[in-house]
């Protein structure tokens, strides 16, 4: 936990309520630049909502510019955050000064007036105890005292971990990386709707992502030869993959015959595989005279 992000949030962040609960819990977490990794779980949890609330909440944070999400690309596929410590009230500042809703202003004059730099630990700031180096202990209980990283301490399993422990050996494949997928989805197929990326890690569609990328690193040709065998090889194999699809005139809608693609209708197994053997190809017409 970063007690100056921490004091940031509390000062500065244009959110209240569940936003702002949500905002302190991934604070909660995070080192001296806002980044965070923890599971949405894990945050559920510390905001006494269910997981699905989480994810919308998240994705408002994301959406009012004071938090950044970047799904799958955390340690072991997990989910990482980053505050946006430059931007946190941006919105607020716009329109009616800080002073009016934030409550925690009422810091002793000396200290305000001071010369204190941006992000130091004010002692007498009201989240703090008398004496205290950090903020009451009751909401750090999982931490080991003298924990350096509580992010590190936390981390549950990712969602790559959870749905695919039954493919393969444990660490036989790279984890699944989706933000970088989705990312080549978007590229390839801007036409197509694209996911919310707040809501992404908990979804059907994340969970048949994973397993359509193990199965290219652990599929075989007819050769016998591997469709990818190393994580950079299967992520220019599903940059193919998403190009392929985007010729399509019948996937992207184009034919007006069909408009029901998107990123979870091409990773479920049989329309991958059906993609993968061309069976949404465009067919040439046959000229007659």
């Amino acid at each position: 936990m970063s007690i100056a992000v921490m004091k940031r949030v509390w000062e500065q962040s244009q959110h209240s309520g569940a936003h702002l609960l949500m905002m302190l819990a991934i604070a909660d977490f995070a080192d001296d630049q806002g980044r965070a990794y923890p599971a949405v779980g894990t945050l559920a949890g510390k905001c006494r909502v269910k997981p699905r609330a989480a994810n919308y909440t998240i994705a408002d944070l994301r959406d009012s510019g004071e938090l950044e999400v970047k799904v799958g690309c955390g340690p072991r596929g997990a989910n990482l955050y980053r505050i946006l410590l430059d931007r946190l009230g941006a919105r607020r500042n716009a329109g009616a000064p800080l002073q009016s809703s934030a409550p925690l202003n009422r810091v002793a004059p000396s200290q305000s007036t001071a010369g204190v730099q941006p992000g130091a630990v004010l002692q007498s700031s009201a989240p703090l105890q008398p004496g205290a180096r950090a903020p009451a202990l009751e909401c750090t209980n999982p931490l080991q005292p003298g924990a350096d990283k509580p992010s590190l301490n936390r981390q549950e399993p990712s969602i790559e971990e959870s749905v695919d422990s039954s493919v393969g050996a444990a660490g036989a494949t790279p984890s699944c990386p989706h933000g970088e997928l989705l990312d080549l989805y978007a590229k390839h197929l801007p036409m197509l709707p694209q996911p919310r990326r707040g809501l992404w890690a908990n979804s059907t569609a994340a969970r048949e992502m994973t397993a359509r990328w193990r199965q290219m690193l652990t599929a075989k040709k007819d050769d016998g030869a591997p469709y990818a065998s190393t994580k950079a090889e299967a992520i220019e194999w599903f940059d193919s993959f998403f190009a392929h699809a985007a010729k399509s005139d019948f996937l992207t809608g184009r034919n007006g015959k069909w408009s029901g693609c998107d990123i979870g209708w091409l990773m479920r197994s049989g329309n991958f595989n059906k993609v993968v053997a061309g069976n949404y190809d465009n067919r040439v017409a046959e000229v007659t005279r």
